[in-house]
């Protein structure tokens, strides 16, 4: 802080003070009420503890974790832990860990994945067994750990609200298999050559134990990419089944015949949900949505077919 001086200070510090000029009479001593405090002296601060200064504490890098499943996760059964980095200094994680109370056991990925600052990054995970179990709030938490041993933990945000939904169409194909009749792919009827309709084949073994639940399949549903035809040819949304199941019923299989819905090749190149399959059900009396994705060669073989059919159509 700078200090303005006067012009009349004496040149050295023993030097007598002259009377007159410059020179300032003593000012009286202030008096004290008995009892009072005395004031401190102006400039001098009073005395009292000293408060110790608290430790700087380093922010935690500012990270976003969602979890989101994107189209091309479906069939293959995973999804993605969704992370964003809003620090000024890139992320680089050697380990990521999703837990849910939704899912049998925790997701893992030890993959190294660079997230520079203000950016995203998708880190996929396989999905495990769902527990089916619904009657608690779900309880889940995902975890970074990064090169440089710091661990960051945060309930993952549900921004395109999937969370409660993931697993449960597991859930219903499970508990309708046990209650009414295991579902089993069997091999499809698909001419490579494109030079007619491919026809699913599905297998569908009711329950042979004593009980009272049936069910009803109802109709298979058209997919973004294949459509069902009827007995004329005709392509449906929805192609009737009406299958009644009872317990003790013999084996039985629905064939569904199939024609391309749309012959766009990028539609064909890019699919990622066209060959997942949906049947409209009932079970114990209520609707549900049975769905059923296709095995790895049914899916290649029904994508090399509807190549091969746009082609062969005029």
């Amino acid at each position: 802080m700078r200090v303005r001086r006067s012009g009349c200070v004496g040149l050295a510090l023993g030097a007598l003070l002259l009377t007159g000029g410059c020179a300032a009479s003593p000012a009286p001593a202030p008096s004290v009420t008995a009892g009072a405090t005395p004031m401190p002296s102006a400039g001098v601060a009073p005395a009292g503890p000293e408060v110790p200064a608290e430790p700087e504490v380093p922010a935690e890098p500012e990270v976003l974790m969602e979890i989101v499943q994107l189209r091309g996760d479906v069939a293959s059964g995973h999804i993605e832990l969704r992370v964003t980095n809003g620090s000024d200094a890139s992320l680089r994680v050697v380990r990521a860990t999703y837990a849910s109370s939704r899912w049998s056991a925790p997701m893992v990925r030890e993959d190294e994945a660079v997230i520079p600052p203000g950016q995203r990054r998708n880190l996929r995970l396989q999905l495990p067994e769902p527990t089916c179990d619904r009657r608690a709030p779900i309880e889940h938490l995902a975890t970074l750990e990064l090169t440089d041993g710091t661990v960051l933990e945060q309930q993952p945000a549900d921004p395109l609200d999937q969370l409660e939904r993931l697993g449960q169409e597991i859930c219903d194909l499970r508990l309708f298999e046990e209650a009414v009749a295991q579902l089993t792919w069997l091999e499809p009827s698909i001419p490579a050559d494109g030079s007619g309709p491919a026809v699913l084949r599905l297998h569908v073994v009711p329950a042979q134990q004593p009980g009272e639940q049936r069910g009803w399949i109802g109709a298979l549903t058209a997919t973004v990419l294949l459509t069902p035809v009827d007995a004329s040819g005709t392509r449906v949304e929805d192609l009737p089944l009406d299958l009644t199941i009872e317990r003790g019923d013999a084996a039985t299989v629905l064939e569904m015949p199939l024609e391309p819905g749309r012959c766009d090749p990028h539609a064909i190149a890019e699919d990622k949900q066209g060959t997942i399959f949906r049947l409209l059900a009932m079970m114990g009396g209520e609707p549900v949505e049975l769905v059923l994705p296709s095995p790895d060669a049914q899916r290649e073989a029904l994508l090399d077919w509807a190549v091969a059919r746009c082609a062969a159509e005029p």
